[in-house]
Formats: C-alpha cells, sequence, structure tokens
C-alpha cells in the first residue's frame, strides 16, 4: 500500500515543522511558565510525529533497526527529559516520547502480521497496558493515535475524524490545536527529501539540556 503522491511536502520538510512546533512548545512550558499560545502551536508536532513513524515503518530498510534506533534514544533522552521538565535526573512517574514512539512501532509490528495471524492481537493489547502503566508521554492515546495513522493511510478524511476523537477523548479540547498538523500532512508527497536523520533523533534530547541550561541561568 504506497502513499499517494500528489503533495509538495516531502519527509524532511514534515520534520522541520515538526521540531520548530516542538521546541515552540517546551520553550513555552520551561521558560515561560507554559504560556498558552506556545503550548498551542506545540500540539502541531505529535501528530506529525506519529504519521512519521508509520511511514518510516513502510520505508525502512530494517524494521529492527528502527526500533533500536528509537530504544537507544528513548535511554539517552530520560535524564535530560527529566531534568528539563522536573529539575530531577531521574522522574519516575513520567517518560519521554521516544518510549512512546518506540511502544507505537511495536504496536505496528502486531497490526502487520494480524493479516495473517489473528494470535498477535495479544501482544498488541499488552503494548497497549505497557504504553498505561509505563506513563510515557502522551502515552497510551500516543500509540493508538500512531496506530491509527497506519489504518488510515489511504483515508484521509477519516483519518482527521479519528485524529480528532483520539486526541479529544485521551487529552482533551486543547489538544485539539493539534489538527492543524493534517495541513501538511495532506501535503506529503511520499519523498524522503535530504536524509540527516540522526540530527532529528539527536536534536530532543540536545535541545532539552539546552532549555534546561537556560532555565537554570535565569533562575
Amino acid at each position: 500500500m504506497e502513499q499517494k503522491s500528489f503533495g509538495f511536502i516531502n519527509s524532511f520538510t514534515l520534520k522541520i515543522i515538526a521540531i520548530i512546533a516542538m521546541l515552540i512548545d517546551h520553550t513555552g512550558l520551561i521558560l515561560f511558565h507554559s504560556t498558552a499560545s506556545f503550548r498551542a502551536i506545540g500540539r502541531i508536532a505529535f501528530p506529525i510525529y506519529c504519521f512519521l513513524i508509520v511511514e518510516g515503518f513502510h520505508h525502512t530498510r530494517s524494521h529492527v533497526n528502527y526500533l533500536i534506533r528509537l530504544a537507544i534514544f528513548a535511554l539517552l533522552s530520560e535524564i535530560p527529559f527529566d531534568l528539563a521538565f522536573y529539575g530531577s535526573v531521574f522522574q519516575p512517574n513520567h517518560q519521554n516520547v521516544f518510549i512512546t514512539l518506540a511502544l507505537g512501532l511495536l504496536s505496528l509490528f502486531c497490526l502487520e502480521e494480524m493479516n495473517t495471524k489473528r494470535a498477535y492481537v495479544v501482544p498488541l493489547i499488552l503494548i497497549w497496558v505497557a504504553a498505561y502503566f509505563i506513563q510515557c508521554d502522551y502515552g497510551l492515546g500516543g500509540v493508538l493515535l500512531i496506530g491509527m495513522f497506519y489504518l488510515t493511510r489511504e483515508m484521509p478524511w477519516f483519518r482527521l475524524l479519528l485524529c480528532a476523537l483520539i486526541l479529544y477523548t485521551f487529552f482533551g479540547t486543547f489538544e485539539l490545536y493539534g489538527l492543524l498538523a493534517m495541513i501538511p500532512i495532506t501535503f506529503y508527497n511520499g519523498k524522503r527529501g535530504p536524509n540527516i536523520k540522526m540530527f532529528f533523533y539527536w536534536f530532543y534530547p540536545v535541545h532539552l539540556l539546552v532549555l534546561h541550561a537556560i532555565a537554570i541561568y535565569f533562575n
């Protein structure tokens, strides 16, 4: 099943949009005491990341290596995440978004295999349970959002409806600003663009450390 190529936005551009939105969001949260306008712009980032996990799943040469990269950066990002948002090197009650993305990718393995092996519904449910109890960023709702993008890859209008439903049900009205992410996603052309993927992986922990250092300096 191939993504239809009628747009003008490639994967690289989507990632740039996502990291800019995320940077604005985290700047507002860490430095400006959750300024609403910053946080609203930031809602755009996560749906784009979820969409890109699905595209990565369809285009990567190795699903296992993709999962390993996400797991490695989940480990690398946990201390920066805890420092930036909790001022501590260890906060067991909330985990970084790479864990959510890794669990979402695992759920795609299960959904793919369920086409021929119904028994994969069991590990899929276990992944959902893990997402709920681990309390990773966006949690179960985030993992379901990734699965939704996988199942509606060729149904853009249905995708919009389900995205709104998941965002509202799990995160409330404010998270509906995330529906703005559907504008660039709609114009995605299925192409990769410049290949500097490790920059996007490293951006997450590094920008958190930088924002934490700025917060310490000004406080």
